[in-house]
C-alpha cells in the first residue's frame, strides 16, 4: 500500500504527541511493508523546503508560531503561500500516486488542501481525529478576531480585520469536505465533533497507543516508603484549558489546611510568556514556593527518565481532551494518574481501579484524593500496577498499527 499522510507538523519540529503518534504510525507501516510519504509544513526550517527520508517539508503555515509579521503577510504572502501549498500536493499526487491520503493534523493549514485531496483521490483519504479543528475558525480568523497585543495597535488590526475577513468570507463559500472515511482516537472526540455537526457518525474509534519498551523498567520502590515525599509531576502545556491553576489550590490546602508537609509538586512544559509568569505568581502568592517547582520545558525523549521519579501524575485538564496521551504515558511508567474524566481521559481511567478521577476545577476534590495517596502507600501501589497493566495490554503502539493497518486496508478495496 502506498500512504501519503498530510500533517501539519512531524518530528523533530512537532509541538506535542500527536505528531509523535504521527511518527510511530509512519514508521511502523514501513516496517511492515508499506510505502509512506509525509507532507508538512516548513516549521522548524525558517521555511526552507526540505526533502529527504521520505518526508516533505514543502508547506506553508497559515501563521506562523511566532506571528510577528502576520498581519503584513497576511495581504501580501497568503494567496502565493496557498497556491505554493497546492502545487505542492497536486505534484506529489500526481508522482507518487497513493492508495491512500492520510490526512493527520491540519490546524494551521488552509482549508483547500483537504478539498483538494477529496477531489484528487475520491473515497481514498482517511482522516484522523485527535483534535476539533473542523468546528474551528482558521487560523487566519483566530489571529484577526483577537485584539491587538499593544494598545496603539487595537484600532489598526480592528479596521484592517473587517477587510481580513470580508476577503476569507468571499474565498471560504466552497462545499464543505465529505470526511468520508475517519478515524477518531476515542469515541468522546467522535461524539463532540458529531453534536457540532461534523458527519463523522461512523468514524472507526481506534485509541492511541504508545511504544511502551521506552517506559518499562521503572523501579516504585519509593511507593513502599512512607517516610519519603509524595513526588507529583505536571506534564504539559502551560495554558489556562490545561487546568494548572486547580493543581495550586490543591497544593494550598495540602500544605496550609491539612498542614500536609510532605507533598511536593513539578511542572514540566511551558506556555505563553505572560501566562507562566502569571502561574509564577500564584505560586509565590499562596506562599507555596518550597512546594513547587517549574522544571520548563522537557525534551520528549527525556520524558520517560523524568517520569521514573515521579509517584503520581496530575492531568487537571478542564477541556474535553480528545485522548490524552500523557495519561498513557504516566501510567505505563508506574505512576499513579489522578485526572479529570474530560473527553477521551474517561475512556482510559477507572476511578479507584486503575487511577483516580476528580471534577474539573475541583481543588477541595483533587486535594483530599493526593491526601488519600499520601496515606496509603499499598493503594499506590496496587492503581500503579493497575494502570500499567492497562496500558501494556489495551494502549500499545502495535495494537494502534493492527487497527490502523486493518482500517486502511478495508477503505482501499471499497
Amino acid at each position: 500500500m502506498r500512504i501519503l499522510f498530510l500533517t501539519n507538523f512531524y518530528p523533530p519540529h512537532e509541538l506535542g504527541g500527536e505528531e509523535r503518534s504521527c511518527q510511530q504510525v509512519v514508521e511502523g507501516l514501513k516496517q511492515r511493508g508499506h510505502a509512506t510519504l509525509v507532507l508538512t509544513s516548513m516549521h522548524g526550517t525558517n521555511n526552507v523546503p526540505v526533502e529527504s527520508d521520505g518526508i516533505s517539508r514543502l508547506l506553508y503555515l497559515e501563521m506562523d508560531i511566532k506571528p510577528w509579521l502576520h498581519s503584513i503577510k497576511f495581504f501580501t504572502e497568503r494567496e502565493k503561500r496557498e497556491k505554493h501549498n497546492l502545487l505542492c500536493l497536486e505534484r506529489l499526487l500526481e508522482v507518487y500516486k497513493p492508495d491512500i491520503v492520510f490526512i493527520w493534523g491540519i490546524w494551521n493549514l488552509a482549508r483547500s488542501l483537504p478539498h483538494l485531496a477529496e477531489a484528487k483521490c475520491p473515497g481514498k483519504v482517511v482522516y484522523r481525529f485527535a483534535s476539533y479543528w473542523p468546528t474551528l475558525p482558521s487560523q487566519n480568523h483566530f489571529y484577526w478576531q483577537a485584539p491587538g497585543r499593544k494598545w496603539y495597535s487595537w484600532l489598526p488590526k480592528k479596521a484592517l480585520g473587517a477587510l481580513a475577513g470580508a476577503l476569507m468570507d468571499r474565498e471560504n463559500q466552497r462545499q464543505p469536505l465529505k470526511f468520508e472515511h475517519a478515524i477518531c482516537v476515542s469515541a468522546a472526540t467522535r461524539d463532540i465533533l458529531v453534536e457540532k455537526g461534523i458527519p463523522v457518525s461512523r468514524a472507526r474509534i481506534i485509541h492511541t497507543g504508545i511504544d511502551v519498551t521506552s517506559y518499562l523498567n521503572n523501579n516504585h520502590r519509593r511507593l513502599n516508603n512512607e517516610n519519603l515525599n509524595l513526588e507529583m509531576l505536571y506534564a504539559g502545556r502551560l495554558t489556562a484549558e490545561k487546568g494548572v491553576t486547580t493543581l495550586f489550590r490543591a497544593m494550598a490546602k495540602l500544605v496550609k489546611d491539612r498542614s500536609l508537609r510532605n507533598v511536593r509538586l513539578r511542572l514540566a512544559g511551558s506556555g505563553l510568556e505572560a501566562y507562566e509568569e502569571h502561574l509564577r505568581f500564584l505560586v509565590a502568592q499562596t506562599g507555596l514556593k518550597d512546594f513547587v517547582e517549574f522544571l520548563g520545558r522537557v525534551p520528549f525523549d527525556q520524558i520517560p527518565d523524568l517520569m521514573r521519579k515521579f509517584d503520581v501524575l496530575l492531568v487537571p485538564s478542564t477541556w474535553q481532551e480528545p485522548f490524552s496521551r500523557v495519561v498513557l504515558e504516566g501510567m505505563i511508567s508506574g505512576l499513579v494518574v489522578v485526572a479529570t474524566a474530560t473527553g477521551g481521559t474517561g475512556e482510559i481511567l477507572i476511578d479507584g481501579d486503575n487511577g483516580l478521577l476528580f471534577s474539573p476545577g475541583n481543588a477541595d476534590e483533587l486535594a483530599e484524593k493526593i491526601a488519600v495517596l499520601a496515606a496509603d502507600p499499598e493503594l499506590r501501589q496496587k492503581l500503579a500496577h493497575a494502570g500499567y497493566q492497562t496500558v501494556s495490554k489495551r494502549f500499545t503502539s502495535n495494537r494502534m498499527l493492527d487497527e490502523i493497518e486493518k482500517y486502511l486496508d478495508e477503505v482501499t478495496i471499497i
